[in-house]
């Protein structure tokens, strides 16, 4: 009945993102008892950037089967997509934010979901009995789109002008983007590497979600929320209603379906990547604002995406 699928579907949902949200909550308790120092958590935000989350990218990017089939017009649709969304925000944010460190933070939260997170659990949960290959490979059009395209968006308004060469080696340097470069690498061997290795890289991996959403919930000063409430408003809406709305809408009338419209529905419609906090944390943006854009962003996706997937079920549509 409608009723049962409507309570499966969000039951799915709430619990991919409720666990999302406890591990914030908790390290929220345990930076207001008093548990970890402001040192402590600046370490372990640099740790997350520069070690478990670039392993994280490329454990994704190594468990890409190479018998995954996809239409390649679905990558490419994502791609261009997540690029559009870019180029809009590009335009637009400096016309409604004068603090740069906002600025690049507002862009970042536009087009950057946290699909490697919370996209490919759902992915999982939608389609248990097959079908995964197709959100594994839109890896491959969302993960090294969305780090290049941050890079640039912080590093653009970083120090009040725009440095090209700066840029670039930001770009270069990033180790996120050395960590999808170095999976897809590894993807391509003629031979599979021996267990031990990959045990420690799934291990480190298994290390960077937790960890990343634990020190996002320390992070978070609740007082500051005010501040920030008339970004923080526009950058929720953009990221989980705007961008989906028009990029889900041209997918359906280009004919996508199934599983692979499902997979659209993701990329476009996550909340803001836990990483994307991380990022501005490490290069100068306004990491206030890019906490509380993923904190909100996770909490209101539970009802957006148990909207769109009722409804996209509903309608026939995957």
């Amino acid at each position: 009945t409608k009723g049962t699928l409507a309570l499966d579907n969000f039951l799915l949902t709430l619990n991919i993102v409720l666990p999302v949200f406890l591990v914030m909550v908790v390290g929220y308790v345990c930076k207001a008892a008093g548990m970890i120092p402001q040192i402590a958590e600046k370490t372990m935000n640099k740790l997350v950037f520069n070690v478990f989350l670039p392993v994280s990218l490329a454990r994704s990017l190594m468990n890409i089967q190479e018998d995954s089939q996809l239409n390649p017009w679905v990558l490419g649709f994502c791609a261009a997509g997540v690029v559009a969304t870019f180029l809009a925000a590009l335009l637009v944010v400096p016309r409604v934010e004068k603090v740069n460190a906002r600025r690049g933070v507002l862009i970042q939260g536009s087009f950057r979901s946290n699909y490697a997170i919370f996209g490919l659990p759902l992915a999982e949960a939608l389609f248990p009995q097959g079908d995964g290959g197709v959100a594994a490979m839109m890896v491959i059009a969302t993960i090294p789109v969305f780090n290049v395209l941050a890079v640039i968006s912080l590093e653009f308004f970083r120090g009040g002008k725009c440095d090209f060469k700066r840029v670039a080696l930001g770009v270069l340097k990033n180790p996120l983007i050395w960590g999808c470069a170095i999976g897809f690498l590894v993807s391509k061997l003629p031979f599979d590497l021996p267990d031990f290795a990959l045990s420690t890289v799934n291990k480190l991996a298994s290390v960077a979600s937790p960890l990343a959403l634990f020190v996002l919930g320390a992070s978070i000063d609740l007082k500051k929320i005010r501040g920030n409430k008339g970004a923080l408003l526009w950058g929720t809406g953009v990221r989980l209603v705007l961008v989906p709305a028009v990029l889900l809408t041209i997918a359906y009338f280009l004919g996508f379906r199934g599983a692979e419209f499902s997979a659209l529905m993701i990329a476009f419609g996550s909340p803001c990547a836990v990483s994307s906090y991380t990022m501005a944390a490490q290069m100068g943006g306004d990491e206030d604002l890019a906490g509380q854009l993923v904190m909100a962003t996770t909490v209101l996706c539970s009802v957006t995406m148990f909207l769109m997937i009722f409804c996209f079920k509903t309608w026939g549509i995957f």
